[in-house]
């Protein structure tokens, strides 16, 4: 509110960042040597058990204790030995956290406990001991969960003296009696197989072939949920892995014999009843085929086999046994056991000639699959056989034996490389008729491929050296695809790469800091993964121009020939700093500079390039600036798809590494002078202070250049010889069409005579910036548009057309529409010698030049008329029957209906023409000639479908806005009926209709991936999403059923909350259910993507289209000036929202803390015992994001157990029988009393120092409501007996503007005593519930005083008396919504675990609150204390009259033993408020504390105030406006309070004349304020502000009283009560105040009227929440404050 006169506040310190749990545990002194797994897998019960065998070498003597790491097990301590010697051993699961204990009563309110208990398993920053010194050196368990003492090397030798000498070589024994190792053999049983393995076929109807598989982790923790082992990445040793499955799938499900199964299983329906007729209950059947039963299952394993036997006591199981002699850590250690099919890719895709070329390198490549996909993986690998020969004879011999790849179900990656074995996803797999995918599957193949040269065999040395690693297996990676795919989709796919990396690399952590962050998502991983491989290519780039060499692939050669060659243990370990050490060798450079920028650094550069010719030096003049500090300071929106990442890092303090000022390098400049030599320069860009480089680049041709026409000189080519045209085609692309008819036909535009005139001027064709692409950059130039035309016709380089391509599409923007432009990317498209990659930029570019004012459609035409060309009759617009031979065409193919469906026009619509040729393509689409499938081009034809059929919204509303603007209503009603088109309906029916049979076709003969369903479900978002249909959630209601295909189900969710069905519980209860209980990892996490673009949504303020509309419907609310200034506000809160994620946070926040719902829907998803502990922690981040914390909770325990005895009959020889009953005490033995501590005295009350501040950030807001409570615009019964001293009850007035202005002045140390005066309440309304307080219960009210004087006042008289009033009849108040009911202080010792009820809203009461457990359903009560002048029940008032359940919410937070929190020994103080716009006062400079409970004060209902996030500037204000405060004393600013006109009075008593320097006399004084704004009503304003003895009567009912210009004597001290008395007398200023005695915050929305003057005993300053969203700074009004002695 402008004008306001807050007490000075000290700036609240930043919020410190969330720091990560340190382990301080230093590394172990011992390794490990060898380790030896033995498992048994029984599929029947999901039942993994074995023996982990650790053979641990002490590195220092007198090692007392080993520890390991073990998760999710049940390991028998007891059965422990240390080299077959019994050993103590202790073990504590760390994941037994994870369960709720008995006892606990919890709910959302509680994560901070349950977070508490699973910080063992939370990621801990620690100490990292890099690989190299792992080694011989020492290790680094993660937990150290199982503890074991190690025995004395005199047992150990005493244990094994019988031993064999094999066996005691193994255990390290030597002949000398030296024990150099122990063997720790660990028997183990996994409690939980969801974090470490997955099953698949096995639970009740699952139809899929039964197999399990190991499931892995960037982070360590994974691979000790398997077996127990040190799950240290630097801790590597050989393996040897034992595995004992079924022999086949029928054995695998064969019924054990009764006996032996002693393991009861769930029932279908989850419980564990069974009926009476069955004696044991037993596993659930799966149905097997009797051809299914004779399937062989196979172990597919890290490392090679070995051994494969029948075990010895079951014939049904079989053992097969795998070695790993490389040293590999635990997280490569992988395996997958089911009825595997196997492929043998190596031989079937490899010649002969390859075979003896190759040699002993020739590695073997095995694939695996699940019965019947055999075929898909030759389809799928077919490329993995000459990838692996690629490698061999570029980068080295394959590490390992052979090379295995199997495919499975439900895993959430598509890859994950193991120790000579890759699993991989079943979705991977594609039929040979499938075209669409082959690149980036086979692409995503080969990386995992490589992986094991780099990531397996040669790992990085810490995890800053994790980028380099990756990289290198990317870029391996890229080289072979272009080996497969040529050097144009090379070179393209590397400049679309680095744009996309100089867009997201803002504010992003660098390179080197980034391998710290990979455990917070693959969000992290994806933006290594994207700049690692960019960051190698231009450092390849250039070595290879400095030195001529191999560049980095000689340098990687070297690497894996030392790996595979050396015995050292070091060799196969990666640091970056001997990689750069021998990158500096082979270019003969320094690369420090570049290590820096791009390695260490963060960001990529940004070059603004102005060049001049100057004719007199005869060169060209160049300066290059770098602009990349502007781009990083520019405010970016937050993207909903990347919001659950921005999240993270906030809360993880991740920080954004240092951006480069100045980037530094070679760069190569390339100038195509006018006899169109290239010539090429070669400049370095330096680091400058002003970050601007100037060069002058000499100029080559020296005789004068032919002025010959263009366009004749392109004629003239086009006409000549055979000789010529080789020419032609060497000079020129995009020369098609050239004939007169032609142009004519299709409409192209050649240069105008004045732009061919100012080309032939020039001196050089075009300028090429970073010719060799040696630069991760973003270059924008002053180059005309013909060069860059010129440059996409005449430069063969892939690289600089795509650089045409986007200066097109970023010079629209500033030349609109033309159709010379729609001619040159025609032309591009239709000439197939260009890349297609530049063809479907084309494509893309050409629906901006659709359009009808400038170019008559131009772009529609030419987009229509080149799918006709190639794809349709000639003459006709039929389509061909398809034909997907040539893969370029085809993707032309794919890319024209979709371009075609984004053009819009003047009214935001799509063209009927374009319309309707999409919906014929649907329709009249033949597939029968063509031997690969159509599926995939349907899919983009529903697509397109769809989006023609979405308005334009920015087109589409200045359209709508014009015509509600102009005419009669009915004549525009009959007018809108008369131009009401049919068509669009009926288009709309049939598109449809169209799209429902592709539906029904994939339910009988289902697609690829179901990809018709997919795309139907993406088509019908998109329309209900824009209202072209109505909303039907039952259209993806129905594809939620569990025995959906998984990316149906997943696309159904993520519609449904795209169209906002997160608000609906239900909905949301099925979400976190589906989230929490789905048995597919794959599917639980999408739907945990999804959740995260929901919130996004939510906090960003996304809604749909129908929302706004029916919040448009609304009626406008009344006044001018407050509805413009509302919009304004709001406009900049939903601005805040979507830029600031501090505001998007506290918006999400703000929805989402009162729904009870979501709460327990979370709570109970993490309850869960599906979940792995990553997507529990997850979920409980976005918990802590939601949900305040109140870290404490209801405890339920058992009854006391007692025993009794009694003496039963005697026996024989002197004994007697003796019956113990045990029972539970449920009483207490005996009443104990516990006195009452004595109240505290009072504290000392100093004399502040006073200041007054003034805000004058805030404009003057004129509101038309109430200035006391919002109950209701009828007034309430005034009370029915007389109020003496002045004193009546609150009764409502009439809606009236607010013109007058709020003071606050501190009570001073020493008060006059005036006697306690109470009023009665209002009658109740009549449907009052018990429990409420008694009708006669004064309501307390507060002292007037002005309290600047430095020795205490003389006691005066009462100000003023009313006499009562008549009462009139009761009259029922409406009850406003969102104010608490009125509770009632349990007795002490009271306990309730019950739910707060939400009482209905009644008119303004006094609350006695009682603390409970805020948000929580159990809520626990406290004895009330006795009440005393220090001690009172607390009063709580609601708000506003909005609904509004956050004010009962806040209601129930527990309160200071005080009923108010004291703020650093602050002394309460009394207040004097006018209703205002403009409120002056004077506040005591004290430190206040930040810390505040639910407020007493009138406006109880308000929340508390959430903590300030992470990286938010303390400096911020409240409201996220600037603070501009101006402090001024109160002996200066007199002079300008006499200036100012009387407008509303305020009467005082003033005794500090003489602080105030006057010369006048001590006299009580009058406070003015006039606001400069024009205001309403005045003379109603005035007269209602200047009634003391009216603490809410109506401002026109009671008549002035004569002694309101009096002061207010202070009151006399009163004696404690309990019972909530006032002890005080109102003042006039009473009327308009919260009653609370402190000013609010600027508040973000003034408008609504402030809550009535209701009495407070102990009025403390109130805060309001100002929202976190920042809102800009209004303009500073005009304000006068004037003092002068009343007459």
């Amino acid at each position: 509110m402008p004008g306001i006169v807050e007490p000075e506040l000290l700036e609240e310190p930043e919020t410190a960042p969330v720091e990560l749990p340190i382990d301080t545990t230093p590394p172990r002194p011992y390794v490990v040597f060898k380790q030896h797994v033995e498992l048994e897998i029984d599929f029947r019960q999901k039942r993994v058990h074995g023996r982990s065998h650790i053979l641990v070498v002490p590195i220092e003597p007198d090692v007392p204790h080993v520890f390991i790491d073990a998760r999710h097990c049940a390991i028998d301590v007891e059965n422990i030995t240390v080299s077959n010697c019994p050993a103590e051993a202790s073990y504590e699961d760390p994941c037994d956290a994870l369960a709720t204990p008995d006892a606990y009563q919890w709910e959302a309110a509680q994560w901070s406990i349950r977070k508490r208990r699973m910080e063992k398993l939370l990621h801990h920053r620690r100490k990292e001991v890099p690989v190299m010194d792992h080694d011989l050196a020492c290790c680094q368990p993660l937990d150290g969960s199982l503890r074991v003492t190690l025995p004395s090397a005199e047992e150990v030798k005493k244990r094994n003296r019988d031993a064999t000498k094999a066996d005691q070589q193994e255990l390290l024994i030597h002949a000398d009696g030296n024990v150099q190792g122990y063997r720790i053999s660990i028997p183990f049983e996994l409690k939980n197989t969801h974090n470490g393995l997955h099953f698949v076929g096995v639970d009740p109807g699952d139809l899929r072939y039964p197999h399990v598989y190991t499931r892995h982790s960037v982070e360590p923790g994974t691979a000790c949920s398997i077996f127990p082992c040190i799950d240290d990445p630097g801790c590597r040793n050989p393996w040897r892995v034992s595995i004992t499955c079924p022999r086949t799938l029928g054995d695998a499900f064969q019924r054990p014999a009764v006996a032996q199964d002693h393991t009861p299983n769930l029932a279908k329906d989850g419980s564990r009843k069974r009926k009476r007729s069955d004696e044991e209950p037993q596993p659930t059947d799966i149905d097997l085929t009797e051809e299914d039963k004779q399937l062989e299952m196979t172990v597919v394993c890290s490392g090679f086999l070995t051994g494969e036997a029948i075990h010895k006591d079951d014939e049904t199981k079989k053992t097969m046994t795998f070695e790993i002699d490389n040293n590999k850590a635990a997280k490569h250690v992988g395996f997958a056991i089911g009825p595997f099919e196997h492929v043998d890719l190596w031989s079937e895709f490899r010649s002969e000639e390859d075979d003896i070329k190759l040699g002993v390198s020739a590695a073997k490549v095995h694939g695996y699959c699940l019965p019947g996909r055999a075929e898909e993986v030759r389809n799928t690998c077919a490329a993995l056989v000459t990838a692996v020969d690629y490698f061999v004879l570029h980068f080295g011999r394959y590490p390992f034996e052979n090379y295995k790849v199997c495919f499975v179900d439900d895993m959430v990656e598509d890859s994950v490389p193991l120790c000579a074995f890759s699993l991989c996803s079943s979705r991977l797999l594609y039929p040979s008729d499938i075209v669409d995918t082959r690149v980036d599957t086979t692409r995503t193949l080969v990386y995992s491929l490589a992986s094991q040269w780099f990531g397996v065999n040669i790992v990085p040395n810490t995890k800053a050296d994790i980028w380099l690693v990756v990289g290198i297996a990317w870029f391996m990676t890229e080289y072979f695809m272009k080996h497969l795919c040529g050097n144009n989709a090379f070179r393209f796919r590397m400049k679309t790469m680095a744009d996309r990396l100089v867009e997201v690399d803002v504010r992003r952590p660098s390179l080197h800091d980034m391998g710290e962050h990979l455990y917070l998502g693959g969000f992290e991983v994806d933006f290594m993964n994207l700049k690692a491989p960019l960051v190698l290519f231009i450092l390849d780039r250039r070595l290879s121009k400095s030195s001529g060499s191999a560049g980095i692939s000689r340098i990687i050669s070297r690497m894996v020939s030392k790996a595979n060659t050396s015995t050292q243990a070091n060799d196969d370990v990666l640091p970056s700093d001997s990689f750069r050490k021998a990158c500096e060798k082979i270019g003969s450079t320094r690369l420090e500079s570049f290590w820096n920028q791009w390695v260490i650094g963060s960001g990529c550069p940004r070059f603004d390039v102005f060049q001049r010719f100057n004719k007199k030096k005869l060169c060209v003049e160049m300066t290059v600036r770098q602009v990349q500090d502007i781009a990083a300071a520019k405010v970016r929106p937050i993207d909903k798809n990347d919001f659950w990442r921005d999240v993270r890092e906030e809360t993880h303090a991740v920080y954004a590494g240092e951006l480069q000022q100045a980037f530094t390098g070679p760069m190569t400049i390339r100038i195509h002078e006018a006899d169109g030599t290239p010539y090429e320069h070669i400049v370095e860009i330096r680091e400058d202070g002003a970050r601007s480089v100037r060069f002058e680049i000499p100029y080559n041709t020296k005789y004068k250049r032919l002025k010959r026409n263009r366009r004749q000189r392109e004629r003239a080519m086009a006409n000549n010889n055979a000789k010529e045209d080789g020419q032609k085609e060497l000079y020129y692309l995009g020369d098609v069409f050239q004939h007169p008819d032609e142009v004519e036909e299709w409409g192209f535009r050649d240069w105008d005579e004045e732009t061919e005139l100012k080309m032939d001027q020039e001196s050089y064709e075009w300028i090429r910036m970073d010719a060799d692409f040696e630069w991760l950059c973003e270059m924008k130039t002053n180059l005309p548009a013909y060069m860059y035309a010129s440059q996409l016709q005449q430069d063969r380089d892939v690289a600089a057309q795509q650089d045409s391509m986007l200066f097109l599409q970023q010079s629209f923007a500033k030349s609109g529409a033309h159709p010379l432009v729609s001619t040159i990317l025609t032309r591009t498209l239709l000439d197939p010698r260009y890349f297609y990659g530049i063809r479907l930029m084309a494509v893309e570019e050409l629906p901006r030049h659709a359009v009808q004012e400038q170019v008559d459609w131009i772009g529609l035409k030419h987009l229509q008329k080149t799918f006709q060309h190639f794809f349709c009759h000639p003459g006709t617009t039929t389509p061909r029957p398809n034909n997907f031979s040539d893969l370029r065409e085809y993707m032309i193919q794919c890319a024209i209906p979709e371009a075609m469906a984004r053009i819009r026009g003047e009214d935001g619509k799509c063209p009927k023409e374009a319309r309707r040729f999409i919906l014929g393509l649907l329709q009249l689409n033949n597939n029968s000639e063509n031997v690969y499938s159509d599926q995939f081009y349907i899919c983009r034809l529903i697509k397109a479908l769809a989006m023609c059929q979405i308005p334009d919204e920015k087109k589409a509303k200045p359209q709508m806005n014009m015509s509600l603007a102009f005419g009669d209503g009915d004549d525009e009603d009959e007018i809108m009926g008369e131009d009401v088109d049919p068509e669009p309906e009926e288009f709309q029916k049939l598109a449809i209709e169209e799209i429902n049979r592709y539906c029904r076709r994939d339910e009988y003969a289902p697609s690829f991936q179901n990809c018709f369903t997919v795309a139907a479900l993406d088509a019908f978002c998109r329309l209900m999403k824009a209202e072209v249909m109505p909303l039907n959630p039952l259209v993806f209601v129905q594809y939620l059923q569990d025995r959906t295909a998984d990316v149906v189900r997943i696309k159904a969710c993520d519609s449904l909350v795209e169209l906002g069905l997160l608000n609906k519980p239900e909905f949301l209860q099925y979400f976190f259910s589906a989230i929490s209980t789905d048995p597919s990892p794959f599917v639980r996490g999408e739907l945990f993507k999804v959740l995260c673009r929901g919130l996004a949504s939510m906090a960003i303020g996304e809604e749909t289209t129908s929302n706004k509309q029916k919040q448009g419907d609304q009626p406008a609310k009344e006044g001018l000036d407050l509805v413009v200034e509302q919009e304004n506000e709001e406009r900049e809160k939903s601005k805040a929202r979507k830029e600031n994620l501090q505001a998007a946070l506290a918006a999400l926040k703000e929805r989402t803390a009162d729904d009870e719902v979501f709460q327990e829907a979370i709570w109970r998803a993490l309850e869960s015992p599906v979940l792995t502990v990553a997507e529990r922690i997850n979920l409980l981040e976005i918990c802590a994001l939601l949900v305040d914390d109140y870290p404490s909770l209801v405890l339920k325990f058992k009854y006391p157990e007692a025993w009794s005895a009694r003496r039963g009959e005697a026996v024989q020889d002197k004994k007697c029988v003796v019956d113990f009953k045990r029972h539970y005490r449920t009483k207490s033995r005996g009443t104990y009393a516990t006195p009452l501590p004595p109240p505290p005295p009072p504290p000392s009350r100093p004399e502040p120092k006073r200041t007054i501040t003034l805000n004058l950030n805030r404009t003057p807001s004129i509101s038309n409501k109430s200035a006391t409570t919002p109950t209701s615009s009828q007034p309430q019964p005034p009370p029915t007996t007389a109020a003496p001293a002045s004193l009546t009850a609150a009764t409502p007035v009439p809606s009236q503007l607010k013109k007058s202005i709020s003071v606050t002045v501190p009570k001073p140390a020493a008060a006059s005593p005036s006697p306690a005066v109470t009023a009665t309440k209002p009658s109740a309304p009549s449907d009052s519930r018990p429990g409420t307080p008694s009708s006669s219960t004064a309501k307390p009210s507060t002292v007037a005083k002005l309290a600047v004087t430095a020795k205490p006042a003389a006691v005066a008289k009462p100000a003023a008396t009313s006499k009562p009033a008549t009462t009139p009849k009761p009259t029922v108040t409406p009850k406003p919504a969102g104010t608490p009911k009125p509770t009632v202080t349990p007795k002490p010792g009271a306990t309730s675990t019950s739910k707060p009820v939400i009482a209905k809203p009644v008119i303004a009461k006094p609350v006695i609150s009682k603390p409970t457990l805020g948000k929580s359903g159990a809520s626990q009560e406290r004895p009330p204390k006795p009440a005393s002048s220090q001690e009172r029940p607390v009063t709580n008032i609601s708000k506003s009259s909005v609904p509004h359940e956050k004010s009962i919410k806040s209601a129930s937070r527990p309160f200071s033993p005080h009923g108010k929190m004291v703020k650093s020994g602050e002394p309460r103080r009394d207040s004097i408020s006018v209703l205002p716009p403009i409120r002056p006062t004077v506040e005591s400079p004290h430190a206040e504390s930040k810390l505040h409970a639910a407020k007493a004060n009138g406006i109880s209902s308000l929340p508390a105030k959430p903590l300030k996030s992470l990286k938010r500037s303390s400096t911020e204000s409240e409201g996220g406006r600037p603070s501009k405060v101006v402090k001024l004393n109160t002996s200066g600013i007199i002079d300008a309070m006499k200036q100012l006109k009387p407008s509303k009075t305020v009467k005082l008593k003033f005794t500090a004349w003489n602080k105030l320097r006057m010369k006048n006399p001590p006299a009580p004084a009058t406070i003015r304020a006039v606001g400069k704004k024009p205001t309403l009503n005045t003379s109603v304003n005035r007269g209602s502000s200047s009634q003391p003895g009216k603490l809410g009567a109506p401002r026109t009912a009671l008549p002035k009283p004569k002694s309101a210009a009096r002061a207010t004597p202070p009151p006399p001290p009163r004696k404690p009560s309990s019972t909530p008395v006032s002890n005080a007398q109102p003042s006039a200023s009473t009327q308009s105040s919260g009653g609370s005695g402190k000013v609010r915050k600027p508040l973000p929305d003034m408008r609504k009227p402030l809550p009535s003057a209701v009495a407070n005993p102990h009025p403390t300053p109130s805060k309001t929440t100002s929202p976190s969203s920042p809102t800009a700074p209004k303009t500073v009004p005009k304000l006068k404050i004037k003092v002068k002695p009343p007459s």
